[in-house]
């Protein structure tokens, strides 16, 4: 108990240095996108490489792991390789949308074409759009290989979600334990309602779905032990030391041992690693966990799929209008007060099973996003800010999906 004590007390300090004392809010976006070869096929692992390998700038750092090339990071973005040779471009934290959106059509532009030379495309899409996911391959690395063992045994899912899963993410900065607290409790409520704005899998499967935000219900079945909710997130003790105690406690998985990540299985940290955590042990410790919203040196929002440009401005525009806002976390607080760890659960399964007839916290869930979006839209200060909302507005009014509402005939 004395090793897991001060374990705690070293991750907690080290959430407590990664706040923004500056009050500004920031978002760093981070999209994945599903790579195919132009006729539909699974890509090549090689040919993904050798794309990235050329949208590669000279003043951009290698990312080598296992001695293997899996992407690059340069100082306004990276381009890193997912599980199953998704790619995620990952932006510099941003604090204007539009600049933001700016930056990640360039890059995704130049992506588009060195892909183009290899005979291959991307997808913005949740779900693969050709291929089952358990005909596509792992990428050769220590902690894809190690994790797709593990959850063969926590749940029916894992294969899925590694293999054949693409996301959104936006992470927020926080300034200090109280505001870590309120919006980790925001972004959790809020959850149900992203998943439904960004549900975006027209395939599944390889086959056409019609069922409601189908990649939050896969994370449903991975691994309860680090997925859906956060544990305790709604006791009065909630803090960066419990948040810390949840994944120190928890089977690790992987661990960084001697240089390397290494595969560990369920050992927890305590039986793993010293008493005083380095940054770098405890930054594997919480890659290890993917809670819908988890803590890293920022709060990750991990409900969105991945989607078209203006879907992530609109998706991009709520968080900052939210999130940027204490009065609107304030509301949203004080709109779901009571409202427990197992009632949130609940309303995601009800968005998964009925979509936009789904009842969120015993409401009709076309009712609260109308709610939500009217809170952002009062704290957007410019009318080009509150455009970016439209595409939003526009699928509450039709009381549809983009999934039901792109054409993805191609």
């Amino acid at each position: 108990m004395a090793k897991l004590d001060e374990q705690i007390k070293t991750m907690a300090g080290y959430f407590a240095a990664d706040c923004e004392a500056d009050g500004r809010l920031s978002l760093v976006l981070e999209v994945e996108h599903f790579i195919t070869c132009s006729d539909g096929r699974a890509a090549n692992f090689a040919a993904v490489q050798a794309a990235v390998q050329d949208m590669q700038q000279q003043a951009d750092a290698p990312i080598i792991v296992d001695g293997t090339y899996m992407g690059y990071s340069g100082l306004a973005a990276s381009v890193t390789m997912g599980s199953a040779c998704q790619l995620c471009l990952t932006l510099a934290p941003q604090r204007d949308v539009q600049d933001m959106m700016d930056l990640y059509n360039r890059l995704y532009l130049q992506m588009g074409l060195a892909l183009a030379a290899h005979g291959l495309r991307a997808w913005a899409l949740g779900c693969h759009p050709t291929t089952r996911a358990e005909a596509l391959p792992l990428v050769p690395r220590t902690r894809d290989e190690a994790m797709d063992r593990y959850f063969k045994n926590t749940g029916s899912c894992g294969t899925q979600m590694m293999r054949g899963t693409a996301a959104t993410l936006l992470s927020i900065d926080y300034f200090d334990e109280m505001d870590f607290v309120r919006k980790m409790r925001v972004a959790s409520l809020l959850t149900p309602f992203f998943a439904l704005l960004c549900d975006n899998a027209p395939i599944y499967q390889g086959s056409r779905n019609s069922m409601c935000s189908v990649r939050t219900r896969i994370w449903q079945d991975v691994d309860h032990d680090r997925c859906g909710v956060v544990p305790h997130l709604m006791d009065p003790d909630f803090g960066f030391a419990r948040y810390a105690e949840n994944v120190l406690t928890k089977p690790q998985i992987t661990a960084w041992r001697t240089g390397r990540v290494k595969a560990v299985g369920s050992k927890t940290a305590p039986e793993l690693y010293a008493a005083h955590l380095s940054q770098r042990e405890a930054a594997q410790i919480l890659s290890n966990f993917f809670y819908d919203v988890r803590l890293k040196s920022r709060i990750e929002l991990r409900a969105a799929d991945s989607m078209p440009p203006r879907y992530i401005a609109a998706y991009a525009q709520l968080v900052k209008s939210v999130f940027g806002s204490p009065a609107a976390l304030q509301n949203v607080l004080r709109h779901y007060a009571g409202i427990t760890t197992l009632d949130i659960t609940t309303a995601k399964l009800a968005v998964c099973k009925d979509g936009f007839n789904a009842l969120a916290y015993g409401k009709p869930i076309s009712s609260e996003l109308t709610w939500l979006l009217m809170q952002a839209r009062s704290r957007t200060p410019s009318q080009e800010e509150r455009a970016l909302l439209d595409p939003f507005m526009a699928l509450v009014m039709k009381r549809k999906t983009i999934r039901e509402t792109e054409n993805y005939n191609e």
